[in-house]
């Protein structure tokens, strides 16, 4: 049975890989946060082995955003496990956010270094991936960081860690 809430929460990580997120989040799952994480779909979609294929990627952000939609609908507690780097990433999660009345949340993960973050990745990553992948990946997503402001929408803005 879910929890509603009169005034749920919406928390929304904004970091790179290896900043921190997965292992922050798994407090807030533990305390009954629905939590959003399209590597959870990439995972069903290998049996358990993690799996990314660019092919299969628009039907991995369409479960997770009808995963979100129901969720939020349903006025309960969540967090969005994902980089979240970019405004127009957390846009939709922020609008949804507001039209069924959560607080929205950003929690700015630490900034890291590259090679800190690369190497933290390395201790899970995900299977398959190795070093020369992720730092692409880490490539990616810091030539797209925009830092998280209240202008977008947020209720807060908690900086973890630094």
């Amino acid at each position: 049975m879910l929890n509603k809430i009169k005034q749920p929460t919406l928390y929304i990580l904004v970091g790179n890989i290896g900043s921190g997120k997965s292992t922050l989040v798994k407090k807030y799952q533990k305390k009954g946060y629905i939590v959003i994480y399209r590597d959870g779909i990439r995972y069903c979609l290998g049996g358990g082995n993690y799996v990314f294929n660019l092919d299969y990627e628009p039907l991995v952000h369409k479960i997770t955003d009808n995963i979100f939609k129901y969720f939020i609908s349903r006025k309960v507690n969540m967090i969005v496990d994902e980089v979240n780097v970019r405004k127009k990433d957390r846009k939709k999660y922020i609008k949804f956010g507001k039209k069924y009345g959560y607080k929205v949340i950003c929690l700015h993960m630490p900034i890291l270094t590259k090679k800190e973050s690369i190497k933290r990745r390395l201790q899970n990553d995900h299977g398959n991936q190795g070093k020369r992948i992720w730092n692409k990946v880490w490539d990616k997503f810091d030539s797209g960081y925009q830092c998280p402001s209240l202008s977008e929408g947020f209720d807060k803005i908690v900086k973890i860690g630094d």
